[in-house]
């Protein structure tokens, strides 16, 4: 359970709001300071956080803008006195989820917080960014951070098909001034290329057989938010011309129309084909790339973060927990050998398929190698094919010896059976 945290500068009565909640089956802790919210946010999963407006180091919206600026997004609610009740509706405005009349400790509240918990725990309101320590990965998270507020850049995600492009579209979302407005993610590739104009921008009745009544487009529903094109490199040139602009007047004109309607958008772009030699094969405008490539990002492959593998998946696997109704506590020794020496060609989005999966056949609290379904080719995990007679005794013993000696889990890794393996033991005397 996630805790909610009290952020109050009377200590008595901090102490009574925190045992309240803990008396009713909620999990609370609190802080005097806003320096010690900032704190303690930082270095302990909350899920709620319920602030006094007057603090002793500032104030509630002071804390709740840190909070945007850094990317937490939990529900935020403000304790208030009569006379703070201006401040507080000031902190609504600025994101609050809603201000609280002092005092707090009432069954309505109580119901208030418990229903918020729980909408946080939806897997749709969870959306996967676990805080990676690979030095990719940290370089691509400093440079969200950095590109978010600044809502005058376009921005062009480069990636591999699976390595989660998506999810750093919203995550620069997320912590922009837009967070509050629709994030609204077009897959350029399903556009059926005769109406992806229309799909976009929108069209008026009568623009085309078909057209019964106005209808507006993606434009139009991310209107004051983030518009995510993914796989831009799929718009026909028609469209390119209409999408460039667009973004260069602010203002586009719905398929059949004669009215021009504004633009009020950030626009992120992502590809996972080299855009430049579709620039030279005819495919994509110049023009169009240099606009949307204004701040290049580029999101590495799974393999190149081999120490966020495990990581990940233990995040995805809380994730599949919940989707499932399961309680699996994590992966034995021998299947995180597996997971870590696996190429991952699919990148997090076949870690997250193989984790739900083993999620959901696992029998006890931990998910073992048998539970792990990860292709037969290839089968065996780089550094570990077995091609070669002259190295392939030193192989085998790099294997046994990433896998604890377990010769099940070694086999599985060389992608031969276990008797294959007991043969060649006994054949280079190692048995």
């Amino acid at each position: 359970m996630k805790t909610i945290l009290v952020v109050e500068d009377d200590r008595v009565y901090a102490r009574v709001v925190a045992n309240w909640l803990v008396k009713n089956g909620l999990e609370a802790r609190y802080v005097l300071s806003v320096a010690s919210a900032k704190e303690f946010i930082a270095g302990t999963e909350v899920g709620l956080v319920l602030s006094d407006y007057r603090l002793q180091d500032g104030n509630g919206v002071e804390l709740l803008e840190w909070m945007k600026a850094n990317g937490y997004r939990m529900p935020f609610l403000i304790m208030t006195g009569y006379g703070d009740i201006p401040g507080a509706v000031e902190a609504v405005k600025k994101g609050a989820t809603d201000y609280l009349p002092k005092p707090v400790q009432t069954e309505k509240v109580l119901t208030t917080i418990a229903g918020l918990l729980r909408e946080q725990e939806k897997p749709e309101n969870r959306r996967a960014y676990y805080r990676r320590t690979s030095p990719l990965a940290v370089k691509l998270q400093e440079q969200i951070r950095l590109v978010a507020p600044v809502d005058t850049l376009t921005v062009l995600i480069r990636g591999a098909s699976g390595t989660g492009k998506e999810n750093v579209a919203w995550h620069i979302h997320a912590l922009s001034e837009r967070a509050d407005a629709p994030f609204i993610a077009v897959d350029c590739g399903a556009l059926p290329k005769e109406l992806a104009a229309s799909e976009l921008f929108g069209y008026v009745k009568g623009a085309f057989t078909g057209a019964t009544e106005n209808r507006t487009g993606m434009f139009a529903a991310a209107d004051h938010g983030t518009l995510f094109l993914d796989e831009v490199g799929n718009l026909s040139q028609e469209v390119q011309m209409l999408l460039l602009r667009a973004l260069q007047e602010k203002r586009y004109r719905p398929v059949g129309g004669k009215e021009e309607v504004k633009a009020d958008i950030r626009l992120v772009a992502a590809t996972n084909e080299d855009l430049k030699r579709a620039i030279t094969e005819g495919r994509f405008r110049e023009d169009l790339f240099h606009r949307l490539n204004e701040f290049p990002l580029y999101v590495p492959l799974l393999a190149e973060c081999p120490e966020d593998i495990i990581p990940l998946a233990e995040f995805m696997l809380d994730i599949a927990n919940w989707e499932l109704g399961k309680d699996v506590k994590g992966f034995d020794r021998n299947t995180q050998r597996i997971l870590k020496a696996y190429p991952w060609p699919g990148n997090i989005r076949e870690l997250k398929g193989v984790v739900k999966r083993a999620a959901l056949l696992a029998k006890d609290d931990w998910i073992t190698s048998e539970d792990v379904d990860l292709p037969d080719k290839p089968k065996q995990a780089d550094g570990y094919a077995l091609n070669d007679e002259r190295t392939e005794r030193t192989t085998i013993l790099k294997a046994l010896e990433t896998t604890g000696n377990d010769r099940k889990a070694a086999a599985k890794l060389l992608g031969i059976s276990r008797s294959t393996l007991y043969l060649k033991l006994k054949k280079y005397r190692l048995d």
